[in-house]
Order: C-alpha cells, then structure tokens, then sequence
C-alpha cells in the first residue's frame, strides 16, 4: 500500500506497480455503488453516515457540489470525469455512460454497510489493519448491493463506491478533529485478491470533498475572513482514482510521499486544480504513455516551433540512451 502526503490529496494506494501498462484507450464501463454506514456517536467522522440530501445554502449560490446526493447528483459526477477524459485524450479515452450504471437504481435510496464509518478506518490501528478495512468496506459495498438488486459485476471493468461522508484526502496544518474519515483509495487486483463476486479491482470515493456543507468542516474555517472559499469538489479525486484503476501511473514518490510534478500533472497534485473542479491534465509523459499522444523527436540543433497544446505537439529531445527531455507549449 503507497500513501502520499501532501499539502493537499492524500489517497490510498493498494496498488502494485507490477500492474501499470500503457495503452489507456477506449471507454471504460463502470459500476457505481452508493452506501451508507450504520449511524454512530463517534466524533472522528464527518456527518452521521448518510448522505447529504438536503439543499445547503450555507455560500448562497456558490456551493461545490451541493446536495441532495442522490443518483443524479453521482450521475453527474460521472459525466463530469467522463468530459475530462474525452478532452484531455483527444477522445481515446473516457467512461461509456451508456453501458455504466448506478445503483441503487431508486434516486433516493442506498445500500446500508453492516458496520459505521470508524469501523473502516480505526484511529490509532496499524496501517495493516486500516488496509484491511478499506479492503472489507469494498467488499461489503459489493455484497449488499448483489444482495439486493443481483448486480452482474462481470460486465464492468471497474466498480466505483461512493460513500456517504467526506473523504480522508487533506493534510491539514494542524490537528485533524475527523481522523476516521475514509481515505480515497484505489484497491487493485494484488490487494483484493481473488475476484470478489466477479470484481476485480475498483475505488472508494466519499460523496464530496466539500467540507463545508458538514457541521464539523464548517468548524474547521469557520475563523477565515473567507470560508466559501475553501471549498473543494470531487472531480479532481475521482479523475485521479479512475486514472489509478485504468492504468495511469502515480508521479510523486512511492517511498517518502513526496511531490514529484506537482500541480503540474492530473497524476500528482493536480487534482485539485482548481478547487477540484478543473484538474490538471495529465503531463506529456503521461499522455504518451497511455497512447493519447505521440511526440516528435527532435535533436538539439533542430529548430522547431510549438503551437499551444495541441495533440501530437509533445517535442521528445534525447540525451542519452535512457534519458530524454519532452517540451510543450
């Protein structure tokens, strides 16, 4: 399991590198599960295990991501990653709504988890044992939805778990009151095993990112001039978490955590460009990797000039037989 430290997202990784391959192309059909958890009295998690159904008006009109959650609010969240793709892969890439499904498929209902939101994420266990959790609330999302509504996993390359509450994804400057937040998490094959119920891997994703809209995140700025403006969507994650489970490799570094490209690239801290809502595309790097770009190699006595991005305008400049430099405008 990797976990990035960061000023800003902080996902899970129960990923392997032994699974990263290029050729990210086509459209990805998807099975998205919402849950709740059992209501409890714990104060290290956000909300009370239910999704925010009810309108928030606490930044009048300005609201990321506002309630209620229901099956359209995740559907849109879905056409959301969905258009980022198709822009950033020249259309290679992306998710086919129209063979992906939600469920439950009553707008307002979800499926109920055995146990509440600490259970999955116990302050103050070892990291083992909070692996094994993420892994067991993935698996009983999983269960209680084929138990009601007989879901045939086989026919997706992916589930996505939305869960109600905020995710575990901020470093914050100072002491975290919600430590038992579930944490964004991309579980792969390797970790989950064998296939469960015919799924293979999949992501665990909170309703939102937005801390404001709970009681306890409205706590945490309610001393700043200017509140509203620590808002964050959940676009940015979920782009992240779907490139992680199609096969987009992590940028920053596996062992310390630290940055590597920054904002500079969806795979790092780009996912939150722009509070969330405008991730940054992938690098150059990236981009050919998955097959969306093929670069143009140069060598340095060459003179070329670079239109602003653009498919295909990646200049590759080699140094030696393993090093290159890759430019764009």
């Amino acid at each position: 399991m990797y976990k990035r430290f960061s000023r800003i997202s902080i996902p899970f990784l129960l990923f392997s590198l032994n699974n990263i391959s290029g050729d990210v192309i086509g459209q990805k059909k998807v099975i998205c599960l919402r849950v709740e958890f059992q209501e409890s009295e714990s104060s290290g998690t956000t909300g009370n295990g239910h999704f925010l159904m009810n309108p928030d008006t606490t930044c009048g009109n300005y609201i990321i991501d506002p309630p209620p959650h229901d099956k359209t609010y995740f559907q849109s969240q879905l056409e959301a990653v969905n258009n980022y793709f198709h822009s950033v892969s020249y259309q290679k890439f992306g998710i086919d709504l129209d063979q992906s499904n939600i469920f439950p498929e009553s707008n307002n209902f979800a499926y109920t988890l055995p146990f509440p939101m600490d259970y999955y994420n116990p302050y103050g266990e070892s990291e083992s044992l909070k692996e094994e959790r993420l892994i067991t609330l993935f698996k009983d999302a999983i269960f209680v939805a084929d138990s009601v509504d007989l879901i045939s996993f086989e026919d997706s390359d992916f589930v996505i778990v939305f869960h109600a509450g905020i995710g575990q994804d901020f470093s914050l400057p100072y002491l975290d009151p919600t430590p038992e937040d579930i944490p964004s998490t991309y579980v792969d094959r390797d970790m989950l095993g064998e296939p469960f119920l015919g799924v293979e891997h999949g992501i665990i994703l909170p309703e939102t990112e937005n801390h404001l809209l709970f009681e306890e995140g409205s706590i945490l700025f309610d001393q700043a001039s200017e509140p509203c403006d620590y808002q964050y969507g959940l676009t940015g994650v979920m782009a992240l978490m779907v490139g992680f489970a199609s096969g987009l490799p992590p940028l920053w570094d596996l062992e310390s955590g630290e940055s590597r490209i920054g904002i500079f690239g969806l795979m790092d801290q780009g996912s939150n460009n722009g509070r969330g809502l405008i991730p940054s595309p992938p690098d150059a790097w990236t981009r050919i990797f998955a097959g969306w770009e093929t670069p143009t190699i140069v060598r340095p006595s060459n003179s070329i000039s670079l239109l602003s991005r653009s498919e295909n305008n990646i200049i590759k400049i080699p140094m030696t037989d393993s090093e290159y430099f890759l430019i764009e405008n």
